[in-house]
């Protein structure tokens, strides 16, 4: 959603403010982190300490490719690719606007 927002303002002649990156980068990793934690307590064979949560907000970059290996096996490439692809839809959207102008 918001990667189409930024596309529309980039037609239009707007750039998207540092405040709406900062906060969306904020959201995005809470949506995440969120996922994870419900997601884990679905599976079983994962281990989770007293302050999982807290644990996932400083850890992500880290964790969340070890938690999908761990989970979903070689799918886990896809869904990595998937999380990338989201976060960088805009920029995406912005060039080719850019280029078919």
């Amino acid at each position: 959603m918001v990667g189409f927002y930024q596309a529309i303002l980039f037609y239009l002649g707007h750039m998207v403010g540092h405040a709406l990156f900062v906060m969306w980068s904020l959201v995005s990793l809470w949506f995440i982190v969120f996922w994870v934690e419900l997601d884990c307590r679905e599976q079983k064979d994962v281990h989770r300490p007293f302050e999982f949560g807290f644990l996932l907000l400083v850890s992500w970059p880290f964790y969340l490719p070890y938690y999908l290996f761990r989970t979903r096996g070689a799918y886990a490439i896809l869904w990595l690719l998937g999380f990338v692809c989201l976060s960088l839809l805009g920029y995406v959207l912005e060039w080719c606007i850019y280029f078919l102008r």
